[in-house]
């Protein structure tokens, strides 16, 4: 065996569930497993910052994400996942899962773990705080999608523009090891009534190294494209959408795609984190 390297050592396909009952309508009814051969548990929060829509639980210790249609369960451990239309479809699956959890663990050391647990709020309590007009501006087609989104941690409450500020806000800061390389993450709770308001930010010709953006793009599954790196950029020095906006010319609402795109590639959940992920990579 290759050192060094997630392997898997016993693999098993099973019919799930009422899919697999006879005239069911969905023909993929199959689910898989498969045992590592070491424990993964250390690799979640990397998983995390890097695979889009992941959940982190914490008891029991899991991650959740969805991969190439499928609904993957990773524990420290094993792996199950559905829906796949036969064995074969399954372990050619599996072997793409290996293939990217591999992919992490090589860049381990250029990716920022990122340690927030999935924490689901109940689609009724965010409703609340929603105006129930179904404008549209968030970019989802009802307030009642947009709350399902906030609920699942794939969309972030401040893409609603009708939300007034909040109590309270979270930033989260890289923890490095003496030669620079992120180990950990800490998070504080910040008060907005109380903290001190930044000035607006002074536009400058800052452009990312291409090494830098070559470094930040080896470090992703997806690359960002020139566009999303004048938008991180930018996003990372302080610009609100507006200002972005007005200083690459370009409408409001294609800044707001730009940024659910970033936030998606890069595994983050709010410009903070974006601009913590953006610095540490000399974006900005």
């Amino acid at each position: 065996m290759t050192t060094n390297r997630i392997q898997y050592h016993t693999f098993f396909t099973c019919l799930e569930g009422p899919m697999a009952k006879p005239g069911s309508v969905r023909r993929a009814s199959v689910m898989t497993g498969f045992f590592f051969d070491t424990d993964l548990s250390f690799l979640f929060p990397y998983i995390n910052a890097v695979i889009p829509g992941a959940e982190l639980h914490e008891t029991p210790a899991l991650m959740r994400f969805e991969l190439d249609g499928a609904f993957c369960v990773l524990y420290p451990f094993r792996c199950l996942a559905t829906p796949f239309e036969d064995r074969d479809e399954a372990a050619a699956f599996r072997d793409r899962l290996l293939e990217q959890l591999n992919a992490i663990l090589d860049k381990k050391e250029t990716i920022l773990p990122r340690h927030r647990v999935f924490k689901k709020i109940a689609v009724p309590d965010i409703l609340k705080l929603l105006p129930l007009t179904n404008c549209k501006a968030c970019g989802y087609p009802t307030c009642l999608a947009f709350a399902s989104m906030v609920s699942k941690q794939r969309a972030v409450p401040g893409q609603c523009p009708h939300l007034g500020p909040p109590i309270s806000e979270q930033v989260t800061y890289p923890v490095l090891d003496p030669d620079g390389r992120p180990v950990d993450s800490v998070t504080f709770d910040v008060d907005t009534r109380s903290a001190p308001h930044q000035s607006p930010p002074t536009p400058d010709n800052h452009v990312p190294s291409g090494r830098a953006v070559d470094e930040a793009n080896a470090s992703l599954l997806a690359a960002l494209t020139p566009r999303e790196i004048e938008v991180l950029s930018l996003l990372g020095r302080g610009f609100t959408n507006p200002e972005i906006s007005a200083e690459l010319g370009i409408s409001p609402h294609t800044v707001k795609s730009h940024v659910i795109h970033l936030f998606n590639k890069l595994g983050v959940s709010d410009r903070t984190q974006a601009a913590v992920w953006a610095a540490r990579r000399r974006i900005i």
